[in-house]
């Protein structure tokens, strides 16, 4: 009979979390990524060497790429700061050992 009882809960609590998941749409390959900051069309794209130069700039938006990846990772301004940070990782390692 506790068999029984155990079997008929599990299908219960099967039947009862099936409704539980992520409802939110997934952004499709042809939806555009939002801009970190301002308005894409207003502001250039800032390289990589443009990162290196301004520091305090690739720390701000290195923190807003980190603090919502899903939206900002793949954006232009993310890649580009991402690559200008281990380039500088790999420049001062390298400092490091002179």
């Amino acid at each position: 009979m506790t068999i029984q009882r155990c079997v008929v809960l599990a299908f219960v609590l099967m039947i009862g979390l099936t409704g539980c998941g992520d409802n939110d749409p997934q952004p499709t390959a042809t939806t555009p990524p939002p801009p970190v900051s301002g308005d894409a069309s207003r502001q250039p794209t800032r390289t990589v060497a443009w990162f290196i130069d301004h520091r305090a700039e690739l720390q701000a938006i290195l923190g807003a790429c980190r603090d919502n990846p899903g939206d900002l990772g793949r954006t232009t301004d993310c890649i580009n700061a991402n690559e200008a940070d281990d380039r500088i990782t790999i420049q001062e390692m390298k400092n490091a050992f002179k």
